[in-house]
Formats: C-alpha cells, structure tokens, sequence
C-alpha cells in the first residue's frame, strides 16, 4: 500500500512542480494591440447599424408591395378654376389627376370622399399662378396635392399623382 501512496504523492507532487514552473515563466494572456481593438470595435458596431437598419426596414416599411399590386387607379373627376393672376381676362385651368392606390379594396374608400377630394383639390389650385405651375413648380404641386389627399384618406396610402390633363388657358 505504500507503493500507491507513493506515487499518488509523487504524481500530485509532479503536478504542483509542473504549475509552480508555468507560473514561474509567466504564461500570459497576449496582449491586444490597440489598433486591433479600435478595428474589431468599429466593426462590431457597422455590423450593429446594418442589422438594426434591416429590422427597421423589414418591420416598418412596404417593401412586400409588389409591383402588380401599386397598379390600381382612382380617377379624380375634370377640375376646372380660374387660376389667380393680375390678367383681368384670367387664366382657366383645366387638370383630371389620377390616384396610383397600393390595394384595390381602397379604391371604394377613396371614392366616399371624393367630395372632400375635389374640395381641397379647387381650393388648392385656385390660389396658383400660372408662374406657380411651371416647370418644377408642377413637382411641387404633385407633392402638395398628395399631401392633402393623403391627409383627407388617411390611413390609406396612395402612391402617387398622376396629372391625365393639364391644359392652361
């Protein structure tokens, strides 16, 4: 028995000889250098921002939209005003607009109000000029008009305007 006492004292021996000469040597951690650090930080946050900016997207925007989907219309019925100027005669304006809708169940909707549509749409457009309706202007007025449409009907979403006529007289 002394025999096994032996070398289990003789292994734990070697052992504790063997950890005492590795910390006697100093094994370490390696050092980072700081550059390593500063690139491996910048990338963790890139990659931080590019998969919180696609929950973002994914979640909160209409990119399942499909194509065939954006491709319903609502017309909006002829307008006809005078448009403002200092010209005693007047100008007339005469403009139909479409609607691009994202879903054909909304078309309906839209139509409901219609009256409160062509309201805005008079009220808007009277106070122009025709200076106010040349080149970007007319951008503008597009902007403008689906603002308030969009306003008017909200929570539907339309697409765009579409100018079918525009003709100044």
């Amino acid at each position: 028995m002394t025999n096994k006492s032996e070398n289990a004292d003789q292994t734990s021996y070697t052992l504790k000889n063997e950890i005492e000469e590795l910390v006697e040597r100093g094994i370490r951690k390696k050092k980072v250098s700081p550059k390593v650090l500063l690139v491996n930080t910048i990338l963790f946050i890139i990659l931080l921002f590019c998969v919180c900016g696609w929950f973002i997207y994914d979640h909160f925007s209409d990119h399942n939209t499909t194509h065939r989907e954006i491709n319903c219309y609502v017309s909006i019925p002829e307008i006809v005003v005078n448009l403002r100027s200092v010209n005693p005669k007047g100008n007339i304006l005469r403009a139909t607009f479409n609607l691009q809708i994202y879903n054909k169940d909304d078309e309906e909707r839209i139509r409901d109000f219609m009256p409160i549509i062509l309201d805005q749409l008079l009220s808007y457009l009277r106070d122009q000029s025709i200076s106010d309706l040349e080149g970007p202007g007319l951008e503008r007025m597009r902007e403008a008009i689906l603002l308030r449409i969009s306003n008017i009907v909200r929570p539907i979403k339309i697409h765009r305007v579409i100018l079918k006529d525009f003709i100044i007289q």
